[in-house]
């Protein structure tokens, strides 16, 4: 069904500006308020943003994919079947028959070739979910083949553990598009970049895009020819409302169905309204301090360990957070394998003096912090700012959209970012590649928060690694337990909070399912009453 222009109008319109209001949003559409101006692409084969990965799992589908009630178990989607040579280096994906694109093309393996072999090619920020499995520009035509239509061999540089490698393929650089289609609006060889970008798609998933704005909203249609259960939704719109109260006005009135961006003090505020209930679910996003060691004062360990003892963690949990975070200091979420309930740190303005001293840094010293402008970062840095002034830390607060905030980071033009990170998916590599591994030791010599922060791990990297290619997960926690012991200690990450996931919506909301991992939330078996 094609969206009206009346209705398309009204709703690319609704922003907290324009005073548009209504009864109920229509009953055919779900409207989700997101912070959504850190978006750059959607295109599958390098969408790296949160908000973007938000939309593009509505529209692309992977080969296998996590339990959202048990990540210990793997389901097929667009393979409904896999096995695994002895060696552990070959996996071969069955292709699922059933399978079709929204264009009506089949879902066939040479699709899933093109697409797995496009993301390593395109060499996105994105890429190095497989280029950390030994897959190269050079490699990729020869590891990953499909020898049939419904045969996908895909092999991988050395044995990791099994279900990282799986994991690996679930995340949102595995979805798999129309070849035929993306081709077919190739230009200059960009194999459909430019077309993938912006103003379509090519997926398989349960809803097609429709219009982005960036910076405003993102409007998904069903896709009228999706092979599994049709969604109860015609229309999924994301609207960029970055601020918490605003969400919850919109929320209040019945603008929106879904705010996913509620702080603590707008939870409380909804909490005896009959129109609204709140969902919990599990988070792996961890909220952080990224230090560069690039800058001399942050260069001395000892100055970096007096600033983990300047922050009110549980003060901040307590009067911010008010149950929507929780006290979290290493590398590894809770519920994750390998994770441990160790959290060194809390506020010591006298400790913290003594380490300064020790470290030779002369105060007062004003650091450079990099915040996006959109709570809880806002709210974690100017806590933060309150402490550590009173040990001579004085923090530059530099608060900046979503996309200049990646752009700072990204390219380590700061000191100081707040930020977070949401694993990829539910495997503690995830974390541990992203922390504590050095490009020297990664396959692809991909680079990581580590490097991109200045720290060398020293043997924390090789020994991560090493837990990376153990097939016992007993052996495999007792490695995460051990590295993040130490880690915690000696890294520049300065770990705060994990989430605590509330998501608010209105009470005719049914049967959402809130994600494992960063941006993993399933709209296509929501129902409204």
């Amino acid at each position: 069904m094609k969206l009206t222009k009346t209705l398309t109008a009204a709703l690319l319109s609704m922003t907290i500006l324009s005073g548009v209001t209504y009864a109920a949003t229509p009953a055919n559409t779900l409207v989700i308020a997101d912070a959504l101006d850190d978006i750059i692409t959607l295109d599958p084969g390098e969408v790296g943003e949160v908000g973007g990965i938000m939309a593009a799992k509505q529209i692309y589908q992977t080969l296998i994919a996590p339990d959202v009630t048990d990540p210990t178990k793997i389901y097929g989607v667009l393979a409904e079947s896999w096995s695994v040579s002895e060696d552990g280096k070959t996996f071969t994906f069955k292709m699922n028959p059933a399978a079709k694109f929204a264009s009506g093309n089949p879902v066939t393996a040479h699709d899933a070739e093109f697409s797995l072999r496009r993301v390593v090619k395109m060499a996105s920020r994105s890429a190095f979910l497989l280029t950390q499995l030994g897959l190269s520009a050079e490699n990729v035509e020869e590891r990953i083949k499909a020898t049939d239509d419904s045969t996908l061999v895909f092999e991988i540089g050395e044995p990791y553990a099994e279900s990282f490698v799986l994991y690996a393929l679930s995340s949102h650089s595995g979805g798999i598009v129309d070849s035929k289609l993306v081709m077919e609006n190739e230009v200059d060889g960009d194999m459909g970049n430019a077309w993938l970008k912006q103003a379509n798609s090519a997926g398989s998933g349960p809803f097609v895009l429709n219009t982005w704005t960036p910076k405003q909203s993102i409007l998904l249609t069903r896709n009228e020819n999706f092979w599994q259960e049709q969604p109860a939704m015609e229309r999924i719109f994301f609207q960029h409302v970055p601020e918490s109260a605003a969400q919850r006005l919109l929320l209040e009135k019945g603008d929106i169905d879904i705010a996913n961006k509620l702080g603590a003090d707008d939870h409380t505020s909804i909490a005896g309204n009959a129109d609204i209930k709140t969902l919990d679910g599990s988070s792996g996003v961890i909220y952080y301090f990224g230090l560069n060691v690039r800058n001399e004062a942050l260069a001395q360990p000892d100055f970096v360990k007096a600033m983990k003892y300047l922050v009110d963690y549980e003060g901040i949990a307590q009067t911010i957070g008010q149950g929507t975070i929780k006290v979290h200091q290493t590398l590894v979420p809770e519920g994750f394998l390998g994770s441990i309930d160790h959290n060194p740190y809390s506020l010591d303005i006298e400790k913290a003096k003594e380490l300064i001293a020790s470290s030779g840094v002369s105060t007062p010293v004003t650091l450079d912090a990099v915040v996006w402008n959109t709570p809880p970062y806002t709210d974690f840095a100017q806590a933060a700012q309150a402490t550590m002034a009173q040990a001579g830390i004085d923090l530059n607060l530099l608060v900046v959209d979503g996309q200049q905030w990646l752009e700072r980071y990204r390219s380590a033009d700061l000191d100081i970012w707040v930020g977070l990170w949401g694993p990829d998916y539910p495997d503690p590599h995830s974390n541990a590649k992203a922390f504590a591994v050095n490009s020297d030791d990664t396959p692809d010599g991909s680079a990581s928060l580590a490097d991109r922060f200045g720290w060398d791990a020293g043997d924390i990297s090789p020994r991560a690694m090493a837990a990376l290619r153990e097939n016992d997960n007993e052996v495999r926690r007792q490695m995460y337990e051990e590295i993040q012991l130490e880690h915690t200690d000696i890294s520049p990450f300065l770990y705060m909070f994990q989430e605590v996931r509330r998501v608010a919506v209105r009470t005719n909301v049914e049967n959402l399912e809130l994600g494992l991992t960063l941006s993993d939330d399933r709209y296509w078996k929501v129902t409204k009453d």
